[in-house]
């Protein structure tokens, strides 16, 4: 009897998580999860490798204490320490213009898109619609407020994508974690 009892448990359980399941849009991001970007993004585009260390020690905090020369300079560089660049693009599946940050940046609107190409010139606050984190370290935590407030979600390390509807052209600052 307490056979019986345990499958039909076992039975009610797996019907629950079946019409939970099925309830879920294809799209939808599970309950929980951190990632901004949306599925089936393009492969990633190339990393410009920088011999020597990036500044990893200023990592984490928001363009104080000076900035390296390859900060903002349009590449997406990955030091052979394993640090790297947060780049960001006009439009999605990494085209347009694009801006590359070394340093978290707690105000995305007071920069531009800076390589040539739809979008050059543009904020890139409330204006990106694809990313990658070219560290392969740190995440890069997203916000769709300045200082990192309103909705946040982490970008791995080594990946990016086109953003999901929540994040695509309103992110406004970031931090490295």
């Amino acid at each position: 009897m307490n056979f019986r009892r345990g499958l039909a448990l076992l039975g009610a359980a797996v019907a629950a998580v079946g019409v939970l399941a099925v309830a879920q849009p294809v799209n939808a991001e599970p309950k929980g999860s951190s990632s901004p970007n949306a599925a089936g993004s393009a492969a990633a585009p190339a990393a410009v490798v920088v011999a020597g260390r990036g500044a990893a020690a200023d990592k984490t905090t928001a363009r104080e204490g000076g900035v390296s020369l390859l900060h903002l300079d349009g590449a997406c560089n990955q030091y052979s320490d394993g640090t790297g660049d947060l780049c960001l693009w006009w439009f999605q599946n990494y085209t347009g213009s694009r801006a590359d940050f070394y340093f978290a940046d707690s105000n995305l609107n007071d920069n531009v898109f800076i390589t040539a190409g739809s979008g050059q010139g543009s904020p890139v606050g409330n204006l990106s619609e694809s990313d990658w984190n070219y560290d392969l370290i740190y995440g890069a935590r997203v916000c769709t407020g300045i200082n990192g407030a309103g909705t946040c979600g982490t970008v791995p390390p080594g990946s990016g994508g086109n953003f999901n509807s929540t994040y695509r052209n309103n992110v406004e600052s970031f931090t490295w974690v």
